[in-house]
């Protein structure tokens, strides 16, 4: 082997490690944020967007920037406090110099639902979502720039203009959720 045949396979080896890292990292990333919405840790989460990040959560609307995320999440979090669990997987990852994209599966376990003033704990229930998310890397760290996120099933979440087409229809809609068929 050459002394240059030798210096691009460092430098190629390099490249690899530096991209399984990056992967890595970002795993971790979104790892800490779904166990902080978990914990409803709302304020720590924030740490993992970007300034300039674009977050659009199901029916919450589109946000632009960390101040209208944490917006978005003192909302979220007057909305009490579940005691349902989260387990995210399948994560594939694609890392370009310092930008980033990962989709996500995510799997709600839900237990307690509210009913004429108290809360039922009914165990079983479940939903699937996907995390689209894109990520940016600045000073050595990973971010999150945008995530798009909406539940697939049993039932998928309606996109905002599906559910005015149904409303303006006179059609039922089900937040969250619509039915098949």
């Amino acid at each position: 082997m050459t002394d240059d045949e030798l210096e691009q396979l460092v430098a190629s080896l390099a490249e690899q490690v530096q991209r399984l890292e990056d992967v890595e990292q970002i795993k971790k990333l979104q790892r800490t944020y779904v166990r902080q919405l978990a914990d409803r840790q709302w304020e720590a989460m924030l740490d993992a967007f970007t300034e300039d990040a674009v977050v659009d959560l199901r029916h919450h609307g589109v946000r632009h920037g960390r101040e209208e995320v944490a917006e978005l999440f003192a909302a979220m979090h007057s909305h009490g406090d579940p005691h349902d669990g989260y387990v995210l997987s399948s994560p594939v990852i694609e890392v370009a110099g310092d930008t980033a994209t990962g989709v996500w599966t995510w799997h709600r376990h839900l237990c307690e639902f509210p009913v004429m003033g108290a809360t039922m704990r009914v165990y079983g229930p479940w939903w699937e979502g996907r995390y689209r998310c894109s990520y940016r890397k600045a000073a050595g760290r990973w971010r999150i720039s945008g995530m798009h996120f909406r539940v697939v099933l049993p039932d998928r979440d309606l996109e905002p203009d599906e559910m005015r087409e149904r409303a303006g229809r006179g059609e039922e809609v089900i937040r969250g959720a619509h039915r098949a068929g």
